[in-house]
């Protein structure tokens, strides 16, 4: 997998997911996107983006990908071969302004059931401590906390961190899982890492017909690098929202796909169209919107468009 070109490693990935039993919607080839597709399984959604070098990931790109996938209730999973500096570790998990970066192998055997166990972070790698259980443990085994912080070579505050579930470096584990006689150190949970992050959800609004659907109540973030405008919570209902623009029929081919990978409903706004469909994507007009009066109509609307 080190030697594959970007286009390569992007194919490989999707045929990982697909053979490990997920839908993927079609990759994404308009530029610039936060992703490159979207895979389901169940109650797994991925978005999924491929880079060689994953330094290209800014932060910007971070925060609409954290942004997408906390509203569409899924992970980002970015799969990287490389830094600037050296290749990426398997079964280590990187993260990128919160965003968890990991090479290919990483990932099919995330899939075949083996999660990582080590997190890279500055200073070095890290474990996840089961904090329930390495406190019962020495209770159990009647070492003082000042014991262990001697045998492991930190604080006192550190052990009652480590009990708390806070991370420790691999060799700090090794130290005690040596003590202890005992495995304490806990897979890392994708969705738990991603979700510890704090994500603001806002952003100007710069588009009439958006602004129109926020003043009957919407929740709207317009998205700056996806082929979709913006993400709507309109009542209980996620909605995926596509606006006129250059390449809109593509843009509606990829909005459809995703929107049925992602098991949620689209629409896209125009300024002036007869028809009631894109792609077979709902469409509602200006002058309809303007008319409508609340969010239930709208959503009404929507549907009976499908």
């Amino acid at each position: 997998m080190s030697l594959m070109k970007r286009e390569e490693l992007l194919d490989a990935t999707r045929h990982l997911l697909v053979r490990a039993g997920f839908y993927c919607s079609e990759v994404c080839r308009i530029r610039p996107s936060s992703f490159d597709f979207v895979a389901r399984k169940d109650n797994m959604l991925m978005i999924v983006k491929v880079l060689n070098n994953i330094d290209s990931i800014n932060e910007e790109v971070a925060k609409e990908l954290l942004s997408i996938s906390r509203f569409l209730d899924g992970v980002p999973v970015v799969v990287g071969r490389r830094s600037c500096s050296s290749l990426l570790e398997d079964d280590v998990v990187y993260f990128r302004y919160g965003v968890p970066i990991m090479t290919y192998e990483t990932l099919k055997n995330y899939l075949q059931g083996m999660p990582p166990l080590i997190t890279a972070a500055p200073g070095g790698f890290y474990v996840n401590i089961d904090g329930e259980m390495f406190h019962r443990m020495r209770n159990e085994m009647g070492y003082s906390v000042g014991h262990l912080a001697r045998v492991a070579g930190v604080s006192r505050r550190a052990i009652r961190m480590y009990e708390e579930g806070e991370r420790a470096t691999i060799e700090v584990a090794e130290r005690l899982a040596e003590l202890m006689g005992t495995d304490f150190i806990k897979p890392i949970n994708l969705w738990e890492e991603v979700w510890k992050e704090e994500v603001e959800l806002r952003r100007e609004i710069n588009n009439e017909m958006l602004r129109i659907v926020e003043k009957m109540g919407a929740f709207i973030f317009p998205t700056h690098r996806s082929p979709f405008h913006a993400i709507s919570e309109m009542l209980n209902e996620r909605i995926i929202v596509g606006i006129k623009e250059r390449r809109i029929e593509e843009k509606a081919r990829l909005i459809a796909n995703i929107s049925k990978v992602a098991e949620r409903d689209s629409v896209i706004f125009m300024e002036h169209f007869s028809k009631e469909k894109i792609e077979g994507v709902p469409v509602v007009n200006k002058e309809e919107l303007r008319r409508i009066r609340d969010m239930e109509a709208l959503i009404e609307l929507i549907l009976e468009r499908k």
